[in-house]
C-alpha cells in the first residue's frame, strides 16, 4: 500500500472504523458475542524469524500469565509460520499484512475486528515499526488495529517501541489520531523525547519488553554450547560473543557483503593476535534472509575467512535456536559485540557487557537505561581505510568488562520494573 493511498485513507478510515466498532459493540451488548474472561490478544511486529521479536512475544505472554491473564491469542502475519508459544488461537491475517487487493484487505480487517471483539485487551508490540522506517504501511496496519480495539472498549496499548531521528510525517499523523486512552510506550528516553516532540498524544517511558524474558533452563542445544564454554573457561579463556547482520549495509553505497565479512575477519584476527587468551562465539539472532544472507550464513562466512589458528578458537552456536536459549547462553559469556539490539538486551538482562555496531540510532537509549557510556560504532566507520576503530572498541570492552558488568547488574532490577510499566493501566 503506497504512501499516497494511506494519506487519502486517513481522513475516512477513523470514521469507518468507529462505525464498524459500534456495530461490533452492539453485537456484543446484545449477547451475540461474549468476551473471553482474563483474555488478551497480541499483535507481534512481524512474522516469526527474528529472535528479538520472539523474545518480546514470549516475554509478554510470560508476564501476562503471571498476572492471571490465561486466555491469550496471537495475530499471525502469515498463514504458516507461528511463534514458539502456547496460545489458545493463532489468528491468521496474511491478506491484511501482505496487501494484495482491496477485497482481501477489507475482508481480513473485518475479520480481525470480529476476533478482537472477543478479547478484553489488545497489545501491539511496537518494536521498531512505528516510526515508518521500514514502511508507513507497517505503522498504518498497527495503528488501525489498535484503533478498532480501543473503539470497542478493549484495554489497548502499543508497547515498547522506539522512534528514530526522522519519523515519517505519516507515522506521526497516524499516532496522533489514536484516542488518548490508547497507551503509547516508548522503550527509551531518546525515543520518548522524539515522540513528545513529534506527536499529539500522551507518551509513557518504559523499557523493552524483552527484559522480562525468562531464559531457558535446559535444552540439547544449550548443553552443547555450555560444554564448549566450560572447556574455554577451564583454559582461562576470555569469551567474546560476535553478531553481525546484513542490514548494517542498508545505507552504505558501494559496500558489499564480502566487504563486511572481510572487516569482521580482519578484526577477529587482529584481536586474536593482540590477545591469545581470547575465544570467539558467534551468536546469530535472526533466521530471515535479506539479499540471500542471514546472521547464520554471515557467521559461517566469517569463520571460513579466518586463518586456521584463529578459526580453531571460534565456535558458532547451533542455529536456529530459541530466544530463551540465547538468553541462557549469554549469561556465561564475558562480553559481546553485537549488531542486533535484542541480542544486546538479552546480554544486559544477564549482566553481560556489550559493544554495538549501531543503526537507526536505537542503541543510545538502551545504554541510558543503565547509565553506561555508549560503546558503539556506526557501520560506515567499519570501512574507513587504515583505521582499526572496531578493534579499539572491542579492546575497550574487554578491558572494562568487570566494571561494566557491575554497573549493569546494579541497574537491572530498575530496568525490569520499567519494562513491566508497559502493562500499567492496560491490564
Amino acid at each position: 500500500m503506497g504512501d499516497l493511498l494511506i494519506t487519502i485513507l486517513l481522513p475516512i478510515s477513523s470514521l469507518l472504523i468507529s462505525t464498524y466498532a459500534l456495530l461490533l459493540w452492539m453485537i456484543r451488548i446484545f449477547g451475540f458475542v461474549r468476551r473471553l474472561p482474563n483474555s488478551a490478544i497480541i499483535l507481534p511486529p512481524a512474522a516469526p524469524g527474528s529472535l528479538g521479536d520472539e523474545a518480546m512475544v514470549c516475554a509478554s505472554i510470560d508476564y501476562l500469565r503471571k498476572q492471571g491473564i490465561e486466555n491469550i491469542s496471537l495475530i499471525q502475519h502469515t498463514n504458516k509460520q507461528t511463534y514458539p508459544v502456547d496460545v489458545i488461537e493463532n489468528i491468521r491475517l496474511r491478506n491484511f499484512f501482505i496487501y494484495q487487493s482491496w477485497y482481501k484487505f477489507i475482508a481480513s480487517f473485518l475479520y480481525a475486528g470480529w476476533k478482537v471483539n472477543q478479547y478484553e485487551r489488545f497489545y501491539a508490540l511496537g518494536a521498531d515499526v512505528m516510526d515508518g522506517y521500514y514502511s508507513n504501511y507497517y505503522t498504518f496496519k498497527t495503528v488501525k488495529m489498535a484503533q478498532i480495539a480501543s473503539f470497542m472498549g478493549c484495554s489497548t496499548g502499543i508497547l515498547g517501541f522506539s522512534c528514530n531521528r526522522q519519523p515519517t510525517n505519516i507515522s506521526k499523523q497516524l499516532l496522533s489520531t489514536l484516542k488518548s486512552n490508547v497507551r503509547l510506550n516508548a522503550r527509551d528516553k531518546i525515543s520518548y523525547q522524539r515522540l513528545i516532540d513529534s506527536i499529539y498524544h500522551p507518551v509513557n517511558l518504559v523499557a523493552d519488553l524483552a527484559f522480562l524474558l525468562k531464559p531457558a533452563e535446559q535444552s540439547e542445544k544449550l548443553a552443547r554450547v555450555l560444554e564448549w564454554v566450560n572447556t574455554q573457561k577451564s583454559q582461562d579463556k576470555i569469551i567474546l560473543g560476535i553478531n553481525i547482520h546484513i542490514l548494517l549495509l542498508k545505507q552504505l553505497e558501494g559496500i558489499t557483503t564480502d566487504d563486511l565479512v572481510q572487516v569482521l575477519a580482519e578484526t577477529i584476527t587482529k584481536l586474536h593476535q593482540d590477545n591469545q587468551q581470547l575465544s570467539f562465539i558467534f551468536l546469530p539472532h535472526d533466521r530471515r534472509k535479506f539479499s540471500g544472507f542471514n546472521d547464520d550464513i554471515l557467521s559461517k562466512k566469517v569463520i571460513e575467512s579466518l586463518p586456521s589458528e584463529v578459526a580453531s578458537s571460534c565456535f558458532k552456536i547451533p542455529f536456529p535456536c530459541l530466544a530463551r536459549e540465547i538468553k541462557a547462553i549469554v549469561k556465561h559469556i564475558d562480553c559481546v559485540l553485537t549488531g542486533r539490539m535484542h541480542l544486546a538486551i538479552a546480554c544486559l538482562g544477564q549482566g553481560t557487557p556489550i559493544a554495538c555496531i549501531t543503526y537507526q540510532g536505537k542503541f543510545q537509549g538502551l545504554y541510558q537505561h543503565f547509565n553506561l557510556e555508549p560503546l558503539f560504532i556506526e557501520p560506515k566507520k567499519l570501512f574507513v581505510p587504515n583505521q582499526n576503530q572496531l578493534v579499539e572498541l572491542v579492546h575497550k570492552l574487554i578491558a572494562q568488562r568487570q566494571s561494566l558488568h557491575e554497573q549493569v547488574v546494579s541497574k537491572l532490577d530498575e530496568v525490569k520494573e520499567l519494562s513491566q510499566e508497559n502493562f500499567t493501566s492496560i491490564i
